[in-house]
Order: structure tokens, then C-alpha cells, then sequence
């Protein structure tokens, strides 16, 4: 009779274990993207879903679930530090990846490439060609909420120099078309990615602006795991987002992402820009 009981417990555990094996690992998927004013749930929230469930689909036994999206710092933190809905995979600014990797436990996993660039580049953009550091100057810019960022990074101060004084636009082509009219009260230049470079160029008025001083070539938005959340799964979620353009669902995916693809990160450019930090 023991023998039997025993045999049926054995029987029940290796069911049960099975059972477990198959049941897909759920991940939680969150983005932040600092000072994008469609970067909500309400605005965003379909694409992010489509990314998770394509995620989902490459790993066998993974299962990914939006968490949210969210444009300011404080609101990403909150998802960050919601134990109960915990973000094990997030797509993140750099500066936000810098400040908060040692506390969130983030690890670097791809990069995105926006526009099909790889590494971001800021320009100042204005009436007059600013090709020196424009001390004192007002700047227009969308990412305020992070002025380290722009201090230390974008724009590196030089010793003893006026700092500039950045100011917040919802939309940098207001700020663009303010200058050009001649209202008061414009800034002096607006900083500008590469991609708004881009549509500056393209646009008769725009265009008229002059394209100055440029940052050094920098990390553009990180895909990050959260406190080792991902387990086993890490390396073939890398290798997925690295192949992101070689199959059409992919290739969909990448032009709603405005990122073909999210290589594995540039170790020697984000050694660069912690080595700056570290040293002031």
C-alpha cells in the first residue's frame, strides 16, 4: 500500500512539474521616453502591446505584458517600484539608464537605432550658427526633466562657463518658428535630435535655420532587464530584438517603433558618457 501511495506521489510531482515547465514565464514590458508628449498609454499603448506580443511570440515560454508608458521621470518611476505589477524588460532614456541603473538594478541589453541611426546626435539649431558652447544662452529643448543629461552629456559645459538656460517646448518647432518670427521672448536655439534635423531640413521655413554646434555621438534609447528579472531568457530576448528587421511582422514592428532593429548596445560610447558623469 506505501509502495503504491508513494508511486502516485511521484506520479503527481512529475505532473505538476510539467505543468509549471509549460506555463510561460509572464514579463512585464514598460517604456519611458523623456519628453515625448505621445509617449502615454493612451497614445502609445497599442504599439507597446504589439512589441510585447512579438516578444511573446520569438521565446518559447515567455509571455510579456504592458505595464505602461510614461514620459516624465517621477511617473516611471512609480512603474519601476510597483512591486506588485514588477518590470522585468523596459525601453528607457539614457540619461534615465545612467541615473537609475545602480538602484533598479538595469542592465544594458540593446539600442535602439531611431531613424535607422546608430548613436544620437544633437545640434543646436538657430538664426545665427552657434558653433561654440552658448553660455548664458536660452535653448529650447523637450527634455528639461533631465538637465544633468543636457549639462553634463548633451551639451558639456566648459570650466567656468555661463550655464545654459534650458527651456521646456511641448513641440520644438514652435520654438523653431518663434525664432524665425521674430517673437520676443524666443529662445536664442533649439536643440535638435537627429531625426528633427531631419524635418527641419525638409521644410521650407525651417530650413532657413542655421545648424551649429553638435554633441558628440551618443547612446540613443536603451531596452534594459530590470534586477536580473529575465533569468534564462536574456540572451534570446537580445537575439530577437537584434533581428527585429528579418521577417515582415518584425520589420511592421520596427517602423511603428521608428527603431528597424535593437542591436546590442555601444559598450565604448556608454563607457564614455559613465566616465563623464563619474568625473564631476
Amino acid at each position: 500500500m506505501k509502495t503504491w501511495m508513494m508511486a502516485l506521489a511521484l506520479i503527481l510531482l512529475a505532473a505538476f512539474t510539467v505543468s509549471a515547465q509549460d506555463k510561460p514565464a509572464a514579463h512585464g514590458l514598460a517604456v519611458y521616453k523623456l519628453g515625448e508628449s505621445f509617449a502615454t498609454d493612451e497614445h502609445a499603448g497599442e504599439a507597446i502591446d504589439s512589441f510585447a506580443a512579438y516578444l511573446g511570440k520569438q521565446l518559447d515560454g515567455a509571455s510579456f505584458t504592458r505595464r505602461g508608458v510614461r514620459n516624465t521621470p517621477e511617473d516611471a518611476l512609480k512603474l519601476f517600484k510597483d512591486e506588485k505589477k514588477p518590470v522585468a524588460l523596459a525601453i528607457v532614456s539614457p540619461g534615465f539608464y545612467f541615473t537609475h541603473k545602480e538602484d533598479l538594478k538595469l542592465a544594458a541589453l540593446a539600442e535602439a537605432t531611431l531613424g535607422g541611426h546608430d548613436g544620437e546626435q544633437y545640434s543646436l539649431v538657430g538664426e545665427t550658427k552657434q558653433d561654440s558652447y552658448p553660455a548664458g544662452k536660452r535653448v529650447a529643448t523637450t527634455m528639461t526633466a533631465d538637465k544633468d543629461w543636457l549639462d553634463r552629456v548633451v551639451m558639456r559645459r566648459p570650466e567656468d562657463a555661463k550655464p545654459i538656460e534650458w527651456v521646456y517646448y511641448k513641440n520644438l518647432v514652435d520654438a523653431a518658428y518663434e525664432i524665425i518670427d521674430g517673437e520676443k521672448g524666443a529662445p536664442d536655439f533649439v536643440l535638435v535630435d537627429r531625426i528633427t534635423l531631419a524635418v527641419f531640413a525638409k521644410d521650407v521655413d525651417l530650413k532657413t535655420l542655421k545648424t551649429g554646434l553638435q554633441s558628440e555621438l551618443l547612446p540613443q534609447d536603451l531596452v534594459v532587464e530590470v534586477d536580473g528579472r529575465l533569468g534564462d531568457q536574456r540572451e534570446a530576448i537580445k537575439k530577437a530584438l537584434a533581428a527585429l528587421d528579418g521577417n515582415d511582422a518584425g520589420k511592421k514592428l520596427g517602423e511603428l517603433l521608428q527603431s528597424p532593429k535593437f542591436p546590442a548596445p555601444d559598450e565604448k560610447r556608454l563607457e564614455k558618457v559613465q566616465a563623464w558623469l563619474d568625473s564631476e
